[in-house]
């Protein structure tokens, strides 16, 4: 009995730890899923925000007719975040006409 024990508890030994880090790779791979979805669903997210603020900024400026220094920079710190999101260009052309407004 104590010859057998002897003989195969390094099998033992590497049956055990290896079933042990297939479960944790299992349970780690699920979570780095989970993250990665959660993180591109926050990035969807940003975006629709920006993009609907940038939207609804443009459209009051172009109603006033001009616009703010201060108004212009923040507009254009949000495009370049939502482009940098992979945001696909469709506000390009209020922001261009908000830019060709006069400066109070």
């Amino acid at each position: 009995m104590v010859d057998w024990l002897v003989k195969y508890w390094v099998e033992w030994v590497f049956g055990i730890l290896g079933g042990a880090l297939v479960l944790l790779y299992r349970s780690l791979a699920k979570r780095l899923k989970r993250e990665i979805q959660e993180q591109e669903a926050l990035k969807d997210g940003m975006r629709s925000l920006l993009k609907r603020q940038i939207i609804d900024d443009c459209r009051q400026r172009i109603r006033e007719g001009e616009v703010d220094p201060t108004d212009r920079e923040a507009i254009l710190d949000m495009y370049q975040c939502y482009q940098a999101l992979g945001g696909n260009g469709s506000v390009t052309k209020l922001k261009d006409e908000m830019m060709e407004l006069r400066t109070k």
